[in-house]
């Protein structure tokens, strides 16, 4: 609710800002800013009715201009303004505002997003918007005497707008529709919806849903698809999921150590103290721990060490067998269910954690064909392309 708040007056300040607003530049943004607090506003309210946890991103779309169109084209070009949304549940992110002409063979946004507290069944939906920046202003070609006449006239009737919007807030009902802004129109251009069976550790080709046509002004002409790299990082890859000192059988039935384990990222790696693990000491041992380790209590042992338990990995056919104890009963029991929430959490990651998938703060930048060869065959190699999206929780 604070957020939604929050998002309310920062479009209340836009809305003031587009009633004196000149410039084309400042004019696109403020459009774009607003389009983004509308769709904030909408994702908090979904949220409040329905809540619900859902995770980088860096993305290139390529274009395909025509021959004659890119490569003979000595006019001045129509520009369009591009920029991205980012969905995931009630989270909206979105990339600065990118400008394209005929020149421009791919939409570059530097931008990188990380959405948090993400769940298996995370679903991130990637909508790019399109405008056409050529379109004539209508205030900028009115005569001075009227512009300011329509700049009061929209600043009464924008500020009786917000003043209903707010009132009827106490009602949940908040008014969303844009300001109509002449030349400063943003349109859905393509859209897709990644999820977890997108996310690996290397690039993969995602086709883009497009929608308008030629015909329509915000028309950009897409390949139809971009090529992404969708990271997920599990917390139980990440982070210690549990961590304490156990007692592992070593030698004989009477041979014992002290070792301190934590369980992270499908294994567990034990210590002969915890300040070893600050000190990057390799683990003294590494036991994993899959889907294919057999882990139970083993409550018949030692007359000493009632509260044991068994890890069990197939090694070459055979099976391996590491026994722990734990220094009590409750902590068998911490122990125990730790391993089962992690054995969950690996069959519902799936892939995911076979290995961790690490998060590049730092976007790739564009490869060295478009610093060393002329862009006479680009379109007919997409091998050479270097496009990135990233998505990591």
């Amino acid at each position: 609710q604070e957020k939604m708040n929050f998002e309310i007056r920062i479009r209340e300040g836009i809305c003031k800002l587009l009633t004196v607003s000149t410039q084309k530049d400042q004019l696109l943004q403020a459009v774009k800013n607003l389009m983004v607090c509308n769709a904030r506003i909408r994702a908090y309210r979904a949220e409040l009715q329905n809540q619900r946890e859902e995770p980088v991103s860096y993305i290139r779309i390529p274009l395909m201009w025509k021959g004659s169109e890119h490569f003979n084209n000595k006019e001045k070009s129509q520009r369009y303004a591009v920029f991205c949304l980012f969905r995931m549940g009630a989270e909206v992110f979105d990339t600065e505002v990118a400008i394209v002409d005929k020149a421009i063979t791919d939409i570059c946004f530097e931008n990188v997003t990380i959405f948090d507290e993400a769940g298996p069944d995370f679903q991130v939906k990637v909508e790019v918007y399109s405008c056409c920046t050529e379109e004539s202003l209508y205030i900028a070609n009115t005569p001075k005497k009227l512009v300011k006449k329509l700049k009061t006239s929209l600043s009464k009737a924008t500020g009786k707008k917000l003043k209903a919007t707010l009132q009827e807030d106490d009602t949940d009902s908040i008014l969303l529709s844009d300001p109509i802004i002449h030349g400063a129109k943003y349109s859905l251009l393509a859209y897709t919806t990644l999820g977890l069976e997108s996310a690996e550790d290397g690039f993969r080709t995602h086709n883009l849903t497009i929608t308008g046509n030629e015909e329509s002004s915000f028309w950009l002409p897409l390949y139809g698809n971009m090529c992404c790299r969708l990271v997920a990082q599990p917390s139980c890859m990440a982070r210690d999921m549990m961590a304490g000192f156990l007692n592992q059988q070593i030698g004989n039935v009477t041979g014992w150590r002290r070792l301190y384990c934590v369980l992270r990222g499908g294994k567990l790696f034990c210590y002969y103290s915890p300040e070893e693990i600050e000190a990057k000491v390799e683990p003294a041992l590494t036991v994993s721990i899959n889907k294919d380790t057999r882990i139970r209590s083993v409550d018949k042992d030692s007359k000493k060490r009632t509260n044991n338990f068994s890890v069990t990995n197939p090694v070459s056919g055979e099976a391996a067998t590491q026994l722990f104890a734990t220094d009590s009963r409750e902590e068998l029991h911490k122990w125990m269910e730790a391993f089962w929430q992690h054995f969950y959490d690996l069959s519902q990651w799936k892939h995911c954690c076979e290995e961790l998938m690490k998060i590049e703060i730092m976007s790739p930048r564009k490869p060295p064909l478009f610093l060393t060869k002329e862009a006479t065959s680009v379109y007919h190699d997409m091998s050479k392309w270097d496009l990135s999206f990233q998505v990591a929780g």
